[in-house]
């Protein structure tokens, strides 16, 4: 979604669409240290013939947040990649239903996934469980940012089934004409 679109044209509160923004910056700043901590691993293997410490385990947990937490913005401006060889040959009159049914399913088939997340996440925490490395990295981190992510793309999801409802179902308003109007 670029900067220059009107955050009112995102159904739901705008506490969501700020979390999301925030969520965006954190998986830039996650790619960022993703190259960087490749970049200096090559570079210090290369030079100094050693490796960054734990560098694998960092740069996995980055990933699912690179991955993982822009979900949700993306969804809110419906930019997801998708395949519209036959939507585009449906009429235009069937899309509401065509947006409708998508917001369903990926709500419905994302709700699992966000509770898998919180098991994990909740698995990970209560144990106190950790990376075997040179640095006993906890696991919790990563699974926090599945499980953060997941369950804002199902709240955004959540949101969009109410706004596809509401186009749906609300009473179209007659157009009026200026030019008829004297």
């Amino acid at each position: 979604m670029s900067s220059a679109q009107n955050t009112d044209a995102v159904p739901g509160p705008r506490a969501l669409h700020f979390v999301e923004k925030a969520l965006m910056a954190v998986a830039v700043v996650s790619i960022l240290a993703i190259c960087a901590i490749i970049f200096s691993g090559v570079v210090t293997r290369a030079v100094f013939n050693w490796s960054l410490p734990d560098a694998e385990i960092i740069v996995r947990d980055l990933m699912i947040a690179a991955v993982v937490l822009p979900l949700a913005y993306v969804t809110a401006a419906r930019a997801h990649i998708s395949v519209d060889v036959f939507v585009n040959l449906m009429p235009k009159a069937m899309m509401p239903w065509i947006n409708l049914l998508g917001s369903l399913i990926g709500f419905l088939v994302l709700l699992p996934i966000a509770y898998g997340g919180w098991t994990a996440f909740n698995a990970a925490w209560s144990d106190g469980s950790y990376f075997y490395g040179e640095f006993d990295l906890p696991e919790w981190p990563g699974k926090f940012a599945f499980f953060l992510g997941y369950v804002v793309f199902v709240l955004r999801l959540l949101f969009l089934v109410i706004s596809d409802l509401l186009t749906l179902f609300r009473p179209a308003r007659p157009e009026t004409n200026m030019k008829n109007k004297g």
